[in-house]
């Protein structure tokens, strides 16, 4: 049942999970995730974006990582492997990209190509342009 307020609802069974799409179906997953999330967030690798700390978004069973360097990243990648592994998870690599924002100001740009990054040995594959939630974004050189 599900309580809402001082509202119960009936009682009623739920076979394997939930619908894609479902309504309980990012809150769910939020409360499934909260260790690997929380391990990402207390990691303290991440961007200062308008003096807020980020270094992960997530949103139903999409998930972004932002760190300030190759390395700052292979580590919160390798963070949620392990956490994955811990709740019998798996972080499919042939769906995950990496993509490189250049800073506003060039003569911050430090290198222009970066080794492999990878998650628990699969190599994940750097990309120009993504797709998140709708909103395209492209690496501008």
């Amino acid at each position: 049942m599900i309580r809402w307020h001082n509202n119960v609802s009936q009682c009623f069974t739920i076979g394997n999970g939930t619908r894609q799409g479902g309504v309980l179906s990012p809150w769910l997953f939020a409360r499934y995730l909260r260790d690997l999330l929380s391990q990402v967030v207390t990691s303290r690798v991440g961007c200062n974006m308008g003096g807020m700390f980020v270094n992960i978004l997530a949103y139903a069973d999409d998930i972004v990582l932002l760190a300030p360097s190759w390395r700052g990243l292979q580590y919160l990648l390798n963070i949620v492997v392990q956490e994955s592994k811990a709740i019998d998870m798996s972080l499919n690599a042939r769906k995950s990209v990496c993509i490189v924002f250049t800073p506003r100001d060039r003569s911050k740009v430090v290198m222009t190509t970066f080794p492999s990054l990878c998650a628990d040995s699969e190599t994940l594959q750097f990309v120009l342009s993504f797709r998140y939630l709708g909103h395209v974004r492209d690496y501008k050189q």
